[in-house]
């Protein structure tokens, strides 16, 4: 309620004399006058218009002479009430101190608006009513907004709720509703908790407070799984999307939610396909390296019966290379990884095996390794390959490398960058021809270390180092692809 003092005064363009009102500086009134945003009228105590502004003029499409001295019931979309709803108004205003409240108004062009509405009683300094002055401001710019918004939380893909700081649904798609199971607009004003298992809801509230200190878009319950709860009681797995929302009614939380009970089962369907899988592939591996340890067996109880030393030899060299293709199942078996296999590991095992399986041949012999396990790792199609190249070197540097059993074979295993790693064997003995597996016309190694090296991709260089022989072997790692 504004109290005025009775003045006489001459009328700004834009109002009629309201009798004993005056404003206390004309600047305020050329600031009322000029003011666009918002339309300020000026009542009589009747309701008759004594001051319509530029605002005013913008928003109902009145100019000042169409609008000065008409009642302002005129400004209401027409009906037989009209005029009687707009005193009730001003009877209001008048008991209570103020009117306020949204309602649809009409243009000069016959168009209608939704306005929020301001109405305040002008009393002088004897309490007496002098007038009204009502303070319009159109909202259709901002319903617009609404709309659209709304709209675009119709037509989402997810189901979309929005709640407002004391946690209760002020706004739910279809999507949602149908996710819950409640129909229509059974969600609006519903508690958010409802919607969560019950073990859930004693910290909800504490969570919801905390996004609301510290706004921004991000996932809910990283890391958690998050249920939510439908009409029926069942509960389902879900994912949540948090959007802060800052409105003139107070921060609002909008959620976007995804059903993931589809997913889940894909996932654990997925889960047990890769079990079973690992379970197969892990019993294949084991068979295999049983099976490979009997061939070894028996190719062991053979030599055992043999006296020409070409022929135990030959079957040496055979338990050999049947050992080095175990060692890689063995390693698969016991890892259960079967994408790659550690060479550094690889070497450390096979190198006790193979001067084991050589007994005396190789009992005065040393080998000196740097093959850190971890690494490198090579891809299981080449893993064979590999494991066949290095017993032919190893074996080749056993038997021809030094006639008299004494001597040190040197094995290392570096990276030497991102994607190829380097496999150097080398000794101080006789050197080349004899030591060489390529050398010997009669030797399998001169047709194996090739054809394996290009198994694996492999690039092979043999120097003669008088004495000794280095072999070296650059190859690609596990992830580098083919033809690095």
């Amino acid at each position: 309620m504004l109290n005025c003092a009775s003045e006489n005064r001459t009328p700004l363009s834009g109002s009629l004399p309201l009798p004993g009102i005056r404003e206390s500086d004309v600047c305020f009134e050329l600031l009322i006058q000029f003011v666009e945003d918002h339309a300020i009228i000026l009542l009589d105590p009747d309701g008759l218009i004594r001051s319509w502004n530029a605002g005013a003029e913008r928003i109902h499409g009145h100019t000042v002479p169409q609008a000065l001295g008409r009642h302002f019931s005129c400004l209401l979309p027409p009906a037989d009430d009209a005029y009687l709803q707009a005193m009730r108004e001003l009877s209001q205003a008048a008991q209570d101190g103020r009117y306020a409240g949204e309602r649809w108004h009409v243009r000069n062009d016959g168009s209608r608006f939704l306005a929020d509405i301001l109405l305040v009683p002008l009393r002088d300094a004897g309490g007496e009513l002098r007038g009204y002055a009502k303070i319009t401001r159109d909202l259709s710019h901002r319903k617009q907004l609404e709309n659209r918004f709304c709209q675009v939380v119709q037509e989402s893909p997810n189901a979309m709720i929005m709640i407002n700081g004391a946690g209760s649904i002020i706004l739910s798609n279809r999507l949602a509703e149908a996710m819950f199971g409640y129909p229509g607009d059974e969600l609006l004003g519903m508690s958010i908790e409802k919607l969560m298992p019950e073990r859930f809801r004693g910290r909800h509230g504490h969570l919801r407070q905390g996004f609301l200190r510290q706004p921004e878009a991000r996932p809910m319950g990283v890391g958690r799984d998050l249920y939510g709860l439908r009409k029926d009681g069942c509960e389902f797995p879900i994912e949540i999307g948090l959007n802060p929302i800052e409105t003139e009614a107070g921060p609002m939380v909008l959620a976007g939610i995804v059903d993931i009970t589809a997913r889940k089962q894909t996932q654990r369907q997925l889960e047990t396909a890769l079990q079973e899988k690992t379970t197969l592939l892990n019993e294949v591996h084991h068979r295999v390296k049983n099976n490979l340890q009997v061939i070894i067996s028996l190719l062991n109880m053979q030599t055992q019966y043999v006296r020409e030393e070409s022929t135990r030899g030959v079957l040496q060299d055979s338990q050999a290379r049947v050992r080095s293709m175990a060692l890689i199942h063995q390693l698969l078996y016991e890892r259960h990884d079967f994408s790659k296999v550690d060479l550094g590991e690889y070497l450390q095992r096979f190198n006790h095996l193979l001067l084991s399986s050589y007994g005396q041949l190789a009992s005065g012999l040393k080998v000196e390794l740097d093959a850190p396990a971890g690494l490198v790792c090579i891809e299981l199609q080449r893993a064979t390959p590999c494991g066949l190249l290095i017993n032919e070197l190893l074996t080749n540097a056993i038997k021809h490398a030094y006639p008299d059993g004494q001597g040190t074979i040197w094995m290392r295993l570096a990276r030497q960058d991102e994607r190829r790693a380097l496999l150097v064997v080398a000794d101080h003995g006789v050197g080349l021809p004899g030591a060489a597996p390529a050398s010997r016309p009669n030797s399998l190694g001169l047709q194996l270390v090739p054809m394996l090296a290009e198994q694996m991709g492999a690039r092979l260089n043999t120097l003669d180092n008088r004495p000794g022989v280095r072999v070296e072997v650059s190859f690609p790692v596990f992830g580098a692809g083919e033809g690095q």
